[in-house]
């Protein structure tokens, strides 16, 4: 009886071997099917590569532990989590251009004024690394003085609801060098939750528009007006433009265009 049953899983192994493969490596044609496009409703915006759906199981899709990639519906709403600031509704996502249309639902500059971390130790936070393409690393300071900043410093400011007649906070992009401030300003670091650090900011992809149009981009987010941003994705970029789609193999943990 041993033996017949050992020779029925030898015979077994090699059927039981191949489905593990299918559950764990598709064929990049079977990406869909595995990983396929959704919606929150009707005429909400298509969601897919490389975005998922919170509740959906991503460990395979490409999204897992990218959390800022991750949608979730509430209703018929999708909606967008800011690490720092909360919910913000998506009305389109254009996946050809890399551009997400997005409003906030509470007010950003509000949000931040209650998650300032102000303390003795605040001129020298330790700054998180955000190695997501739709964030920019931003910089809140407070200046004991007011002043005016070129369209091309990489400053925007002053904030007006955080500012006040004694002190005025201005946000400065990541990338520049923090001597360009007054002496007078200190960085002050804004808390997720967890610690104090720089502001996440949805931003222009383009590095160069970036640096010329930080004022801009910073006023914009700060606003509770809609405002379109985009996430920086050469590769899927070309994907999408020479079709049909992007998407991502788990097995190689890499990006691919869609086949056909």
């Amino acid at each position: 009886m041993r033996k017949l049953l050992a020779i029925a899983l030898l015979l077994l192994l090699p059927l039981i071997n191949q489905g593990i493969y299918l559950a764990t490596a598709w064929d990049d044609k079977d990406f869909f099917k595995y990983c396929p496009p959704t919606q929150c409703s009707e005429h909400g915006p298509e969601i897919r590569y490389p975005f998922c759906l919170e509740s959906s199981n991503t460990s395979s899709c490409g999204c897992a532990g990218r959390s800022i990639r991750k949608l979730a519906c509430s209703g018929q709403d999708t909606i967008l989590f800011h690490p720092v600031l909360g919910p913000y509704s998506v009305s389109a996502i254009d996946y050809r251009n890399l551009l997400m249309t997005i409003i906030p639902l509470v007010d950003p500059c509000l949000v931040l004024k209650q998650k300032l971390v102000i303390s003795r130790n605040s001129s020298s936070p330790q700054f998180d690394v955000f190695n997501d393409g739709m964030l920019r690393l931003t910089i809140l300071v407070r200046c004991l003085r007011e002043f005016k900043p070129g369209v091309i410093d990489g400053i925007a400011g002053p904030v007006s609801c955080l500012s006040n007649t004694t002190h005025f906070f201005y946000l400065v992009n990541g990338y520049k060098d923090m001597s360009i401030l007054p002496y007078d300003c200190k960085v002050i670091p804004v808390s997720d939750g967890v610690g104090g650090g720089p502001i996440p900011m949805y931003g222009s992809c383009d590095p160069v528009d970036y640096l010329q149009s930080f004022k801009e981009d910073a006023e914009t987010f700060l606003s509770s007006a809609e405002t379109t941003v985009c996430w920086d994705d050469y590769p899927c970029r070309q994907c999408e433009r020479n079709g049909p789609a992007c998407a991502f193999s788990s097995e190689r943990n890499e990006q691919f265009c869609m086949p056909g």
